[in-house]
């Protein structure tokens, strides 16, 4: 596995928005430079969890307002 465990188990902070920062990734995953485009699809998850938590892509939460 490419998931670096430690960094997973040790995350602090809200988990709900590394999951949905995964799956806005997922979508946008052919602009960003550090994706292995040569692995293919096999490994999408693991590769977008590594490159989150690694800080190789970078994510922020906008206002919404209520």
């Amino acid at each position: 596995m490419i998931i670096p465990l430690k960094k997973l188990m040790t995350f602090q902070e809200n988990r709900y928005l590394l999951s949905r920062a995964a799956m806005v990734t997922v979508d946008k995953r052919g602009n960003i430079d550090e994706y292995p485009q040569d692995k293919g699809d096999i490994k999408l998850v693991s590769n977008i969890m590594d490159l989150l938590l690694n800080e190789k892509v970078h994510y922020k939460m906008k206002d919404c307002g209520e």
